[in-house]
């Protein structure tokens, strides 16, 4: 999926997890981590948003790994989510896991799928829509919609500008 459908699936996801934990979905800080951690796994592409922030860990990591392998597994969301706690910034772990798990979720969208066990090469795919076609922005409004009339909030606060 592109970047913008990432970022959207990110914060409305997180805004569904808040709703329901009974916290504030509509609140910056958790929308922005939930952001970011949607746009995360994309670091093993250098072309991406999170490879040209991070180009001296998305160049050589791309050339191990490739794109859509390690970063896009559950290992590696524990990874991350490890990381953020040993830095002993617990307060931001779970809006930015929730990110990073709408990435790999929206990800298997895509016929290309997602390897959640690796290193097993297997993908995991619903196959339901090619990147940048009608059908993803189909989806990414319909997650939109959905969250913003579950969590209560209006829809127009979770697509962006």
């Amino acid at each position: 999926m592109m970047a913008k459908s990432h970022m959207v699936v990110g914060g409305a996801s997180w805004v569904l997890v808040a709703a329901a934990a009974g916290m504030d979905p509509l609140d910056p800080q958790g929308i922005a981590l939930a952001v970011f951690g949607a746009l995360l796994p994309d670091i093993d592409h250098p072309q991406s948003w999170a490879g040209r922030k991070f180009r001296l860990i998305s160049v050589p990591l791309a050339a191990l790994v490739g794109h859509r392998g390690v970063t896009h597994s559950l290992l590696a969301t524990l990874a991350c989510l490890l990381a953020v706690l040993w830095m002993g910034m617990e307060a931001m772990a779970t809006p930015l896991v929730v990110g990073y798990l709408s990435h790999l979720a929206a990800d298997t969208c895509t016929p290309s799928g997602v390897p959640y066990l690796w290193p097993s090469r297997r993908r995991f795919t619903l196959n339901l829509c090619r990147t940048g076609s009608a059908a993803e922005y189909g989806i990414v409004t319909a997650v939109a919609a959905g969250a913003a009339w579950a969590a209560g909030v209006p829809v127009e606060a979770l697509l962006p500008n």
